[in-house]
């Protein structure tokens, strides 16, 4: 794709001019506008005719529209050989991939990104802290105890999300450009629901880890003894993750031989 680059850029506005009559259409045009510029050239009413088609109303997830974006500036390569009667049904094939390419990233981002990547970045960012000593159950934390803990939270937190969202931006593009009917213009690429189960589990683990090591902070100087409570929280852990691990189909001889492990590396450091 020529100007690949140029556009990737250009995607990180799709949402700079929003409006609420036709959403996000000035920002997909402001996108679309330099390979309009290339595969129109020197032809003005065309060019001119491709602008107005699209301003059309557009709407998809941020970091998802480069399965739209790919696909529309193919669908324009083909529209700038048509004339005629040939063009109008041109268009309307052009409308219907414009808009269920849209709506289909817009579905897979709002379940990954939205429902699962954001609130795995703020537990990720919950076991940096804790993993770090600090004990954020406290209204005081020594200054010098949490600062680089706050920062490795904050850059993890921010790593977790921005990654696969700068990646998946970038490969939406150039797969989707690539891509045709058959693979739905790169979307089917990658197994979305499997991806998304997995950073699911992953995230409810973190979240029994947060869960556990909250009860444990809070009565380790209590008269409970701290290291029962540490025995019955790693069980429980344990007995919830073979739970998981079922839901996924993994065997379980996968936990009891991490079991095995991560008890004999504590019995060793002990």
């Amino acid at each position: 794709m020529k100007n690949g680059i140029g556009i990737y850029l250009r995607m990180f506005l799709l949402q700079g001019f929003w409006n609420f009559a036709r959403l996000q259409n000035i920002g997909m045009l402001y996108i679309m506008d330099p390979a309009l510029k290339r595969i129109y050239e020197g032809r003005m009413p065309v060019y001119l005719r491709a602008k107005s088609r699209n301003l059309e109303t557009f709407n998809s997830h941020p970091a998802m529209s480069g399965y739209s974006i790919g696909a529309m500036i193919k669908q324009e390569e083909k529209l700038a050989e048509k004339e005629g009667e040939e063009l109008l049904e041109e268009e309307r094939e052009w409308r219907i991939i414009r808009a269920s390419t849209a709506n289909t990233a817009a579905s897979i981002g709002d379940r990954l990104f939205w429902a699962t990547l954001k609130p795995l970045s703020l537990v990720f960012s919950f076991v940096i802290l804790f993993v770090g000593q600090v004990d954020i159950l406290q209204e005081e934390v020594s200054t010098s105890q949490s600062i680089i803990a706050a920062l490795l939270a904050l850059a993890g937190s921010l790593l977790i999300y921005n990654i696969p969202a700068l990646t998946i931006k970038f490969k939406g593009l150039m797969d989707s450009y690539e891509g045709s009917e058959d693979n739905f213009y790169g979307l089917i690429n990658l197994n979305w629901n499997r991806m998304i189960g997995f950073l699911k589990v992953l995230g409810q683990i973190l979240v029994l880890f947060v869960i556990f090591y909250a009860i444990y902070i809070r009565f380790r100087k209590s008269s409970v003894d701290p290291e029962s409570i540490a025995r019955i929280s790693l069980l429980a852990a344990f007995l919830i993750l073979s739970i998981f691990m079922r839901k996924l189909n993994i065997p379980n001889i996968f936990l009891y031989l991490t079991a095995t492990i991560v008890f004999s590396l504590a019995a060793f450091l002990a």
